[in-house]
């Protein structure tokens, strides 16, 4: 499955970067895979891999002793691999680094040195506090995330649907596959971008196989937020990402509510597991803003509570609803489901696709009058310009909310997501009004 990050890992191979290169993430987001794919194209045999899970006791003794000492380190490698290592012609992998408290300090050594080493991360915004080794500098970092909606495509063999998205996007000229691209958008809701149950969709056509693949990352994902040693409440953490799909399904603001995550919750308790699951990649908080020009910044209140919690994932999202995907994809039934949780699911989708492009986001409300509505996503571009962006999830794509911001704020113009085709408008104002559908999402900021 190609993957967008691969070409960042070619760039910083080819352009001979000294800094050693660390690709982190949450589990189960095909970081190893996509190294492996990429690393060997790029140093063939000379492509070595430490797999810190699957050999971690004789793996580190490598490491024992001083960590700045290359030498002894390479030289071990050498032994450990049976091989003969060259740093003009090897390439390094330390697959699940944060396994070793001295491996990942000795990134930092490797900085500058004739050694190329690429290493990659899961959980380590959490693993590394408790850690007597300071985190290493002088180390070029990289977040990977679930595939987008592009990727799926790609993986779908698509290519062309993809690439003619992308132009869409850009004239807003209707597309004649527009439902089709519909129909591969929904199957993305219920597979999502994790790439095992994408690749048992693909390989078998069964989304109850896929069902399983998902089960099991979701719990791998609780194992992971109720092991003892992550010092933090396992069940308070729990609570909280069991409790997002209702989070996302009320009508009404999507605000996270701690009361919502058990009765009586308080931030005081329930903060620091959800600090965790932010970062350990399995969850995207956004905050409320209600600025209308850049810099644009977080709304503070006394109890800091102004924000909203989306899974990682929308196929584990979907997953966590419980609704088989037979019922979701057949357009008669589908029809008929809650209008919430269509756009519980679209929300989080988009969310997801924004993150994939690295984009800074948040929601944002009138500073005067909170129930005039509110704007689900708004950026700041390369332009310093604020750009709204509103989801709707069904064909009704009205937006009052939208259209203040853009009087207010003065953007250069606004984008609408929903299942429409492709189109463009201006308001009063003569602010241009993108109307995209939701597939379309990936190409925003990018």
């Amino acid at each position: 499955m190609g993957r967008k990050i691969e070409n960042a890992i070619r760039a910083w191979f080819k352009r001979g970067d000294t800094h050693p290169l660390l690709i982190r993430g949450a589990r189960r987001t095909g970081k190893t895979s996509a190294i492996e794919h990429v690393g060997k194209a790029l140093a063939g045999e000379g492509f070595v891999k430490l797999d810190f899970q699957t050999d971690l006791e004789n793996i580190e003794r490598i490491f024992d002793g001083p960590t700045d000492d290359l030498n002894r380190i390479a030289s071990r490698i050498a032994e450990y691999k049976r091989l003969s290592l060259d740093p003009e012609r090897t390439l390094l992998f330390f697959d699940e680094v944060q396994l070793s408290e001295k491996a990942l300090n000795s990134l930092r050594f490797f900085s500058g040195s004739p050694w190329r080493v690429i290493a990659s991360g899961s959980l380590l915004g959490v693993t590394t506090k408790s850690r007597r080794l300071p985190f290493p500098s002088g180390v070029r970092q990289l977040e990977m995330h679930p595939m987008d909606f592009e990727e799926f495509l790609w993986a779908s063999g698509e290519k062309a649907m993809a690439n003619a998205i992308r132009e869409h996007a850009q004239s807003c000229e209707p597309y004649v596959l527009h439902e089709h691209a519909l129909d591969l958008y929904h199957r993305f809701l219920v597979v999502g971008g994790m790439p095992m149950p994408l690749r048992e969709w693909l390989e078998t056509g069964s989304l109850d196989m896929a069902m399983e693949e998902l089960a099991e990352i979701d719990a791998t994902y609780t194992a992971d937020m109720t092991d003892p040693e992550n010092g933090i409440s396992g069940i308070s953490a729990k609570r909280i990402w069991d409790s997002l799909p209702k989070q996302l399904l009320r009508s009404s603001t999507k605000k996270f509510k701690y009361a919502d995550v058990v009765r009586g919750g308080r931030r005081a308790r329930l903060l620091e597991p959800l600090e965790w699951l932010e970062a350990a990649g399995v969850v995207t908080r956004n905050e409320l803003t209600k600025d209308t020009h850049v810099p644009l910044s977080p709304y503070n209140d006394e109890e800091g509570s102004y924000f909203k919690v989306y899974v990682a994932d929308t196929g584990i999202m979907f997953k966590k609803f419980g609704i088989a995907p037979s019922l979701f994809l057949d357009a008669t039934i589908a029809s008929q489901l809650s209008s919430d949780f269509r756009g519980a699911l679209a929300e989080n989708f988009v969310m997801q696709s924004l993150q994939a492009n690295d984009i800074k986001t948040f929601y944002w409300m009138p500073e005067e009058d909170s129930s005039r509505g509110e704007v689900d996503f708004v950026f700041q571009n390369d332009h310093a310009e604020v750009v709204p962006v509103e989801v709707k999830s069904a064909r009704n794509v009205r937006a009052k909310s939208l259209q203040r911001l853009m009087a207010e704020g003065g953007s250069p113009y606004a984008i609408r997501l929903s299942e429409q085709n492709f189109s463009r408008s201006t308001n009063e104002t003569g602010t241009e009004l993108r109307s995209l559908p939701l597939y379309a999402a990936f190409t925003i900021g990018c």
